[in-house]
């Protein structure tokens, strides 16, 4: 079956590889990010630092021979540049998709997996990767928050952290000078010492082109059920570059702490992942057709990774019901994509390596069957028969 032979070829590029020691990876890293548990250990040297991904994404797009194509679509509050890697550009005929990983900076892995999807696509010739170049256009925004990836406590050890690096200039915007800020830059970072930062996954509204203007200021205190204002670079770039591709896929790449299956099985879940963050609102319904081809996505994803024999991706789960209309995946869903959050559980040394192989099987899956139509076929319905998660647990060794 061809949709086995080109997972083979996704299993076969070499995750150890990236996952090995590197000599430039900067100052030595100590385990201790927001996105780890009690106990757990990851060497963060194994990660691409920043210094690293232009160059890496440069040498993939110089093997590509014209496949891949590489810009800086942005900066970061801080000055980093944001890279997008593209696979064509919009046209008839060819179905565009958004890869988007590392909005929060303390979740990394997901630039480690799409490393080494644009790998494969920019060199394979298996007929499985040709066809998805043909009838595909994908674009991938390998790393968001630079800002959050590189931060650093006061010695200098990466540390890495969910926000990025950015102070509130309510002048900016024509607000007063002493306008409170959003409600998602959070308010321990204000506190003096503390260095400030949003949480761009909370700064995204359905309305791609908003910006705060004089009279909003009733707005800022806000919640996670409300949209967010674009008033970071990261968010803005991200906007800008769906608005130029308008995909018809959005697909975002997290972590999401250590959860059991249920209350009655404890075993790890490796995956949670979600195809409807919003209802939407009067003035941005969501569009049934688009759930239901998020739904189909989750659910092809679900099947591929439980049906593998001998599979290490046990405990897939669906994440919790939420109502986050400021997220990227809020709002682009709202705009006409359809959407796949993977959360991968917190990664300790020796996971990393199949964790970056779950999701480099589940987006191999999904772009073949985009490009192959078999998509079409997947019983969305059955999103509801996927389990929801089950209980969080602070030490996942216990």
């Amino acid at each position: 079956m061809r949709r086995r032979t080109f997972l083979a070829g996704v299993a076969g590029l070499g995750v150890g590889a990236a996952l090995a020691p590197s000599a430039h990876a900067g100052p030595q890293s100590r385990p201790n990010g927001p996105w780890l548990q009690e106990n757990q250990t990851v060497q963060k040297v194994a990660l691409t630092a920043n210094t690293e991904l232009g160059p890496k994404l440069a040498s993939i797009a110089a093997r590509s021979k014209g496949r891949m194509a590489v810009e800086v679509a942005g900066h970061s509050a801080t000055g980093w540049p944001i890279h997008l890697a593209r696979f064509g550009e919009p046209q008839a005929g060819k179905l565009p998709v958004l890869i988007q990983t590392q909005i929060h900076g303390g979740e990394p892995l997901g630039t480690e997996v799409v490393l080494h999807l644009m790998q494969t696509l920019a060199t394979s010739s298996h007929p499985a990767v040709q066809d998805i170049l043909e009838r595909l256009t994908i674009w991938f925004i390998p790393r968001l928050n630079m800002d959050g990836a590189d931060f650093r406590d006061a010695t200098g050890f990466l540390v890495q952290r969910r926000q990025n690096t950015q102070v509130w200039t309510p002048q900016e915007w024509g607000l007063a000078a002493g306008t409170p800020a959003p409600w998602y830059l959070p308010r321990n970072l204000l506190q003096p010492g503390r260095v400030s930062g949003y949480d761009i996954n909370r700064d995204f509204h359905p309305d791609l082109t908003f910006r705060l203007q004089p009279g909003d200021e009733a707005l800022l205190p806000g919640e996670s059920a409300l949209p967010g204002f674009f008033v970071t670079p990261e968010a803005r770039t991200s906007a800008a570059v769906f608005q130029r591709l308008h995909p018809e896929i959005f697909i975002d790449h997290h972590h999401r702490g250590s959860n059991v299956e249920s209350e009655t099985e404890n075993q790890l879940t490796t995956l949670q992942l979600i195809g409807l963050v919003t209802e939407g609102t009067p003035e941005f319904p969501l569009d049934p057709a688009v759930r239901d081809l998020s739904f189909r996505v989750n659910v092809l994803v679900y099947d591929a990774l439980r049906s593998i024999g001998q599979s290490p991706f046990g405990g897939i789960t669906r994440y919790p019901d939420v109502e986050l209309p400021g997220t990227a995946l809020g709002s682009y869903a709202l705009n006409g994509a359809g959407i796949m959050l993977y959360e991968t559980r917190s990664a300790a040394q020796k996971s990393m390596g199949m964790l970056v192989q779950q999701s480099l099987i589940g987006m191999g899956v999904t772009l073949e069957a985009l490009a192959s139509g078999a998509i079409d076929a997947v019983d969305g319905d059955r999103y509801w028969d996927i389990p929801p998660a089950g209980p969080s647990i602070s030490d996942p060794h216990l």
